[in-house]
């Protein structure tokens, strides 16, 4: 039997999918309690609290006796775009503790995973370390850029994907998408195959690949949080005045003052919430909106204040002193030397998001219990914690909660994971190259 260990291992979604293809999970380690136990409960009681850093970790992977291949999703927390990108996070170069990993262990192969930004943010230069760091070990490494949906995960999940290979071995060969799907805006392009074959982004979709699995596909039969399934609950702990935003928020839309779409909806909008404005105060706020971001009021990317007569001339409005002093009293608008503009704009830059029903979900987040983020597309709140792992494609039978794990504690496990089913897909994969190595060997 394949033996694998495992190194970040979470609460195992990268794992779960190899054990299913018939690998032996020899040992694997997290930092995180409630990983560790949701990991003994679900895949393997081979494993083991432990910091990757600390001596006692070292002992194990010391007294190991080798295996065929390593895997590990080290921390992404100071590259990943839902959060703030610290160049300095120790986080960043918690990979060298899984270097060091497989230089004792000398895989036939090693394959981790981190979020895209890994390969964007500083200019690239984590990404050029760490394929340099690895060359020098003896490892031939790879990467790939994708969106877990063109593989039949039910959301769209942006992951950088390493495979290491011993040098002067055969090459790792990329599992073939599955599914087509649409790049979403302002998307860098996605590697199909491989970022030496060749792109597809921006190309025609490849024959015969079925369509995306769409939200209603993984959870249409979880609309009643009465449901009878496992995990199928949420934390029901926001404020009250959020159900005036739920009910005025539909599907592809999102509250956002920032961008004048019909995807936005406004705070203005909402006045049990945020406060009441009259029709010309409304009309001076939307005037602002829809033209804040105009390159002749400013370079700043995110927007620019705009004078009084300028707000009066697109707005048709006269006279609008009285309504904008009105505004700033209530908290709607800035002045900014003598001009103005909206106030908390980035406060409101596309919150309370509720995707569509029928297309695949945004990617399932650590923050997936607040509503603030996501709504359910059908329901006033949020996805259950049963819904995200669905669209994370972690089966019914995987119970996340326990004594020692709470619901918080299940989104934020779930939001970490690797998907099973792209998991699955890469095990199948590395089982074929594996396969291909060992016939080489006793054809030689």
């Amino acid at each position: 039997m394949r033996r694998v260990v495992s190194v970040f291992c979470g609460c195992g979604g990268l794992d779960y999918g190899f054990k299913q293809a018939g690998f032996e999970l020899a040992y694997a380690c997290d930092s995180d309690p409630a990983a560790v136990d949701c990991y003994a409960r679900n895949v393997d009681a081979r494993v083991f609290l432990r910091d990757v850093q600390s001596d006692q970790f070292h002992a194990d992977i010391d007294h190991l006796a080798g295996c065929e291949v390593v895997l590990g999703g080290f921390p992404c927390q100071g590259f990943s775009k839902a959060g703030p990108k610290v160049e300095e996070d120790g986080r960043n170069t918690l990979y060298v503790e899984m270097k060091r990993a497989v230089g004792r262990l000398r895989p036939r192969l090693f394959l981790a995973e981190n979020v895209d930004g890994l390969s964007q943010n500083y200019r690239g230069a984590y990404l050029k370390r760490i394929l340099a760091d690895f060359r020098q070990i003896g490892y031939d490494v790879a990467h790939l850029l994708l969106d877990a949906v063109s593989y039949g995960v039910p959301q769209h999940r942006r992951r950088i994907i390493f495979v290491g290979t011993r040098r002067g071995g055969p090459p790792f060969d990329w599992p073939t998408p599955t599914h087509d799907f649409k790049p979403r805006n302002g998307e860098c392009k996605i590697d199909r195959a491989g970022p030496s074959l060749f792109d597809f982004a921006g190309g025609p979709p490849a024959p015969r690949l079925r369509g995306p699995v769409a939200i209603r596909e993984a959870i249409g039969d979880l609309l009643d949080l009465g449901a009878p399934v496992a995990d199928h609950g949420v934390t029901g702990d926001w404020p009250t005045k959020y159900e005036f935003v739920f009910r005025r928020i539909e599907e592809g839309q999102k509250l956002c003052n920032v961008r004048h779409a019909p995807t936005s909806v406004y705070t203005w909008q909402i006045p049990e919430v945020f406060g009441e404005v009259s029709p010309r105060e409304a009309k001076v706020l939307g005037t602002i909106s829809r033209h804040r971001r105009h390159k002749q009021y400013g370079n700043v990317p995110n927007g620019n204040p705009l004078p009084v007569g300028e707000i009066e001339r697109l707005s048709g409005l006269v006279n609008t002193r009285p309504e904008i002093d009105s505004l700033l009293d209530k908290g709607y608008l800035k002045e900014l030397e003598g001009k103005y503009d909206l106030k908390g704009a980035m406060f409101c830059s596309g919150l309370f998001k509720r995707p569509r029903w029928d297309e695949p979900s945004p990617t399932v987040l650590t923050n997936f219990h607040n509503p603030r983020y996501f709504l359910h597309p059908k329901g006033n709140r949020p996805f259950s914690l049963r819904e995200c792992a669905r669209l994370q494609t972690f089966p019914d039978t995987f119970r996340l909660t326990s004594d020692k794990v709470s619901l918080t504690d299940g989104y934020r496990l779930v939001g970490n994971a690797v998907p099973p089913r792209l998991s699955a897909i890469f095990a199948e994969a590395v089982l074929r190259f594996l396969d291909a190595k060992s016939q080489v060997t006793v054809a030689l």
